[in-house]
């Protein structure tokens, strides 16, 4: 008979508040092992003892068997000294040492708790906070790991005698779940209003009935408070826009399940399973035409009519779907905040825009502390994988794996689009989305949030890392963190970190041919970047070619002032010609039709024209750009499309929906065919220069990365041409190709650099 030993084993991955140690429990008393588990710091740590096959067995079934949410990213076990058990059982939780940490994403209600809530026989029946071992929020409630309730903001709500029978019972799968509630112990939805209330109306029933009367609410969730309101009704949206100051950019629309999503949008099978994931992200689906929709009530689309693509989105509590069944059909569902501040997560600051916003009806909150504040993760399926545009709930801040990576890196990341990451050993933390750092507020949270994901993970930087811009917010941050903690810091160029994010993500091997296309970024020549072919390999990057740099109209106004982009244009083709010459090292597009056809005179006043033009010919206020970013700006005004970006990106994707229409029907409109031909011009360039690149340096792999192609059909379009010549073509998945994944290539080029440094 095989000797028994004991031995101990540790777990590195997504493995608290995911119901892992409650399943180990399970799985041992299922197999007879005897024992203890616990949460130890970021990991989870098992003493068993038996024979050494069993004991493998019993691992074995672990990593076959373990809960849906959760990741096993690294199992290390060894001999240890002997011990006896009676029992297999959860031993209290340690601070553990100084290992990698890993806390999960906050989890979407699950479909046994959703079936629970809606069961009248059921004691949670329309309870708007219930969850379980694999559902419920994790990341905005910890405090520190390991993710215990005591830890959490949970610590506020004292169990029930029936809660923490559940809590206590292993045959229950609400053992150890630490968002465990009910109507008698957890937390309580409540109300502050702006009118007058029903009292015989629940909370719930009172936001579907304002709802209806077509009025905007707040109501807080998971990450934070939402404006809520009806997607059909003029006047909701139209009060729902003077509230947030965002006049033009459509919003998402949270739907009740698949089925109704269906009737408005097209769903993949790929698309279907992130709506339905645990992370509940923004999905962007390419809707249904009009013409499609006309038999359906009522016949004012609005909000679903804007784009060619709808941000379609699931509950992801029990509170949302029940006032969703309530109201009986689609909800905008955004952020409570003025267009570019954080999300709102204090009941204090929501009731001080109540007072000031007599357009929202009520506020809809509950005693709950929201630790950190986070907004929905936008994602788009392209290629048909999944990637990500917005990485923030339901992902952030789940670690990525980048191989080789040693010591703590604090990468400070973009002005725009800012996400932040931070590095312990390979795993590399990007904090959540906080969009653009021109706000005190958005500044503030920042660094908030920097020194609570570096106590929450045991990070002390060794290293700080920042874009080259000087007047970066976070260039200054860095260089004063840098300066106050006495560690050295790293500048790299942006589009460099660009290509090095997909990179990171992929773990290129050797050199890489990186197209890095987006609206601007500081270049090393002191100009402005953004239509660049990079050749990078390690740290080090090597400028080959870029879009032909024009002078451009500078000042605050030019990335909005799309027309200002389009007289730049104008004026360089006229100053060079139609056939702009271009040195071996630049690109350039024949855009003398597209010009010919300009409508830029006729919708401009004379003294706009006359001060351009005047600034274009003396070089006074004016830029030189490369900026890819700024083409398509300059083009959709040529063409009439869009001459002003109320939002960021405007211009370019109502010039892609023009050629996505030109595809569609071709012929039907001149300026949509040129839209079109622009696209073609842009993936002939792509691929003709790649090309040359490859005779040249004998490099096939290629990253396509930049905000740039965020367009689908320059992307898809470049990546089929891409394979077809052997090429190997890569982009961004798990962080976005917008200046969202910056941070990441910016901590992989500082983590080669390190590398590179002790090799030498």
């Amino acid at each position: 008979m095989a000797k028994k030993v004991t031995e101990h084993i540790r777990l590195w991955g997504i493995v608290q508040g995911v119901g892992f140690r409650p399943f180990v429990a399970k799985t041992a008393e299922k197999t007879g092992m005897k024992g203890e588990v616990a949460n130890v710091g970021g990991l989870v740590e098992m003493y068993v003892t038996d024979t050494p096959k069993r004991i493998d067995n019993f691992i074995e079934e672990i990593r076959r068997s373990k809960p849906l949410p959760a990741e096993i990213v690294h199992i290390a076990k060894e001999e240890a000294e002997y011990r006896d058990f009676d029992a297999f059982t959860i031993r209290e939780s340690g601070y553990g040492e100084d290992e990698p940490a890993m806390i999960p994403a906050d989890l979407a209600i699950c479909p046994d708790c959703l079936r629970e809530m809606r069961d009248e026989n059921n004691r949670r029946y329309q309870h708007p906070f219930i969850s379980c071992m694999v559902c419920g929020p994790r990341y905005t409630i910890i405090d520190r790991i390991p993710y215990d309730r005591d830890n959490t903001s949970m610590i506020d709500f004292e169990m029930c005698p029936s809660c923490r029978e559940e809590y206590e019972n292993i045959a229950d799968r609400r053992y150890h779940a630490q968002t465990i509630s009910c109507h008698d112990c957890g937390p309580q939805m409540d109300f502050r209003l702006n009118g007058d209330h029903n009292a015989e109306k629940t909370e719930i029933e009172k936001a579907a009935a304002l709802l209806k009367e077509g009025r905007v609410i707040s109501f807080k969730n998971m990450g934070g408070y939402n404006l809520i309101a009806n997607p059909f009704n003029k006047n909701a949206v139209r009060d729902l826009r003077t509230v947030k100051r965002r006049e033009h950019k459509p919003f998402a629309i949270m739907f009740r399940d698949i089925d109704e999503i269906r009737q408005y949008c097209h769903v993949s099978e790929v698309e279907e399973k992130l709506l339905t994931s645990s992370a509940r992200p923004i999905v962007l689906l390419e809707r249904r035409s009009i013409s499609d929709l006309e038999d359906m009530k009522p016949r004012y689309y609005g909000e679903l009519e804007k784009s060619r693509f709808i941000g379609a989105f699931l509950p992801s509590m029990g509170a949302q779907y029940i006032m969703m069944d309530m109201f009986g059909g689609p909800l905008i569902v955004t952020s409570a905040n003025m267009s570019g501040m954080p999300i709102i997560k204090d009941e204090d600051e929501m009731f001080a825009m109540l007072d000031r916003e007599p357009l929202i009806a009520e506020a809809f909150f509950n005693e709950r502390k929201i630790r950190v504040s986070v907004d929905d993760s936008v994602v788009r399926v392209i290629d048909d994988n999944p990637q990500m545009i917005r990485r923030s709930k339901g992902y952030a801040p789940v670690p990525l794996f980048v191989e080789g990576g040693s010591g703590s890196i604090l990468a400070a990341g973009p002005q725009l689009k800012n996400s932040f990451a931070l590095t312990k050993g390979p795993f590399a933390y990007v904090s959540q989305y906080f969009g653009d750092m021109d706000t005190v507020e958005n500044r503030s949270l920042y660094e908030e949030t920097v020194e609570r994901l570096k106590g929450l993970f045991r990070i002390e930087p060794d290293m700080v890392v920042c874009d080259k811009h000087p007047l970066y917010y976070t260039t200054s941050f860095a260089e004063k963190y840098a300066e106050e903690h006495g560690l050295p810091i790293l500048r790299v160029q942006h589009h460099h970190a660009h290509v090095a994010s997909v990179m990171a993500e992929h773990n290129i091997e050797g050199p890489v041919i990186g197209v890095s296309f987006d609206g601007t970024g500081y270049g090393d020549d002191g100009t402005i970047w953004g239509g660049e072919f990079l050749l990078c390999e390690g740290s080090r990057m090597e400028r080959l070619a870029h879009l032909k740099c024009v002078s451009m109209i500078g000042g605050d106004g030019s990335m909005k002032e799309a027309w200002k982009s389009g007289l730049s244009y104008m004026h360089a083709y006229e100053k060079y010609g139609y056939d702009i010459e271009v040195a071996e090292d630049e690109v350039a597009f024949d855009l003398s039709e597209i010009i010919d056809y300009s409508t830029l005179f006729g919708t401009l006043e004379d003294h706009e024209y006359e001060v351009a033009e005047k600034a274009l010919e003396s070089g006074v206020n004016t830029i030189m750009s490369s900026s890819m970013g700024r083409l398509f700006d300059g083009v959709a005004a040529m063409l009439g499309i869009c001459d002003y970006n109320s939002y960021e990106g405007q211009a370019a994707i109502m010039l892609e929906d023009a050629a996505a229409r030109a595809l569609k029907d071709p012929g039907e409109s001149e300026a949509d065919d040129l839209a079109l031909d622009f696209h073609v011009q842009v993936v002939e360039t792509i691929i003709d220069r790649c090309l040359q690149i490859r005779e040249q340096t004998g490099v096939d792999k290629v990253a396509l990365t930049g905000g740039t192609f965020q367009n689908k059909i320059i992307m898809e379009e470049t990546l089929e041409r891409l394979r077809a010549l052997s090429f190997e073509p890569y982009y961004n998945i798990s962080v976005s190709p917008n200046d969202g994944g910056i941070a990441l290539g910016q901590a992989y080029i500082a983590m080669k650099r390190k590398e590179e440094e002790n090799d030498n």
